[in-house]
Parts: C-alpha cells; sequence; structure tokens
C-alpha cells in the first residue's frame, strides 16, 4: 500500500488515515523519522486492512458511466453516452431535443479514462458555472470566481475573498445534492463559518439540507473515488 508522510511543525503525535486513493496517509511532527514512521504503520497493519476491506474500490471514470450513464446539469439529470469520434479532440454534444449528453473522444487517444476525465472536467466546468450564476442571482449574491477542480477531499470550498471551487465529481451526483453542495458555498459568502448563523441560513437556502447531507453522507466515500487510479 503506498504511504504518504506530511510532516507538519505544529503536529505533536502521529495519526494515521486512509484517503480517497485508498492510500494510508501518515501526519507527523516535523524531526519523526522515516523508521518511526514506518513502525507505526506496521504496528497499525491489522486495523489498515481491515478499514480497506471496508472501503469502496478506486473506479475509473468511464466503468462508472457505464454502470451510472448520467450527469447532472442545471438541476437535471442527463443520460450520457461514451463514443469514438474520428474528430482530433474530445468534445461533447447534447442529442435527442438535449435529453442525450454524448461525449466523444478521439479515436486515437491513448488513455481513454484520462482524456474522459479531462472532457467531463471541462463539462463540469460550463455546467457548474451556469448553475452558480442561477443560484447567486436568485438569492442576491455575487461570488468573487469559480474554480472547478480535483479536490482531494471536499465537495467544495469558499474563500475568505468570495472565491468558490467545486469539484468536478458534482456532475456525477444527482441534481439536488449538487444545488445542496453550492448553496452551502454560497451561504459562506455571508457567513465564513459554520456557526449556528451560518446553519440557519443555509437552511433558508436549502430547507431539505439535512436530507441532502444524510444522502451525500451515504454516497460521498464511492463517487470521490471514482477517476482516482493514477493513469499512465
Amino acid at each position: 500500500m503506498p504511504i504518504t508522510v506530511r510532516r507538519r511543525r505544529k503536529t505533536a503525535y502521529l495519526r494515521l488515515r486512509l484517503n480517497y486513493r485508498n492510500e494510508a496517509v501518515v501526519s507527523a511532527p516535523w524531526h519523526c523519522s522515516d523508521r518511526a514512521v514506518l513502525q507505526f504503520v506496521d504496528q497499525h497493519g491489522v486495523w489498515l486492512a481491515r478499514q480497506l476491506a471496508g472501503l469502496p474500490q478506486l473506479r475509473a471514470l468511464d466503468d462508472w458511466l457505464a454502470a451510472h450513464p448520467q450527469l447532472s446539469a442545471g438541476g437535471d439529470s442527463f443520460a450520457v453516452r461514451v463514443e469514438s469520434s474520428a474528430r482530433m479532440y474530445a468534445d461533447y454534444v447534447f442529442e435527442q431535443g438535449g435529453a442525450v449528453i454524448v461525449l466523444r473522444l478521439p479515436e486515437a487517444c491513448a488513455c481513454v479514462d484520462a482524456a474522459l476525465i479531462r472532457l467531463v472536467r471541462r463539462f463540469a466546468k460550463d455546467v457548474l458555472t451556469c448553475r452558480l450564476a442561477y443560484h447567486a442571482k436568485r438569492l442576491d449574491l455575487s461570488a468573487t470566481g469559480l474554480s472547478v477542480r480535483d479536490q482531494a477531499t471536499r465537495w467544495g470550498s469558499c474563500s475568505a475573498r468570495g472565491a468558490i471551487s467545486l469539484n468536478w465529481r458534482l456532475v456525477l451526483i444527482p441534481p439536488e445534492l449538487q444545488d445542496s453542495i453550492m448553496l452551502h458555498e454560497l451561504a459562506h459568502l455571508t457567513e465564513m463559518n459554520h456557526s449556528s448563523r451560518f446553519w440557519d441560513l443555509l437552511d433558508q437556502y436549502d430547507p431539505n439540507r439535512r436530507a441532502h447531507e444524510a444522502a451525500l453522507n451515504a454516497i460521498t466515500a464511492e463517487v470521490m473515488r471514482v477517476g482516482r487510479l493514477r493513469l499512465i
């Protein structure tokens, strides 16, 4: 199992967890030796094996879309189809009156999953930008910018300057959960914290917030592992 060691000056103890790549991550004090880290991991080998056995497997994006052929955009779900194209570059088009999204990949692409991830991330940037603008306008809010990234652990974040960042995997989850994440980050434009005022405000933006959070908790471990295979 790959092991990532993160040394921090303010860390006093060794801590161990598994990330969304199903890799061991050790938080260690700044001057902790590699030998001490490996001994710590060895001591927790049984715990690691038990935890790993209960985690979802890493999934290639093309495998995920074959099992779950849909993408969310604009508050709706669309059927999705992946196909090869004679074109030199990847693109996506809507067919059947806008009911189906066709993800077209060049026939000669060296790595299908890498090309598919790049295309879906481009799609996510397009549709999440529009959806966030829609929610911001109706709530009379204004974000300073939006980035769509491949976050390691988060669905989204909002900076102190009002810039929102969203995980591209939001297009893989149901539209109401996608909206719930956006509303959470938009609420941070007013309350940059998780105080009672923040939760009261979010309940106004998202009256079904608790149900949405429960649904997200149920799927996050699985969806966050999509597209995290190390590609050559």
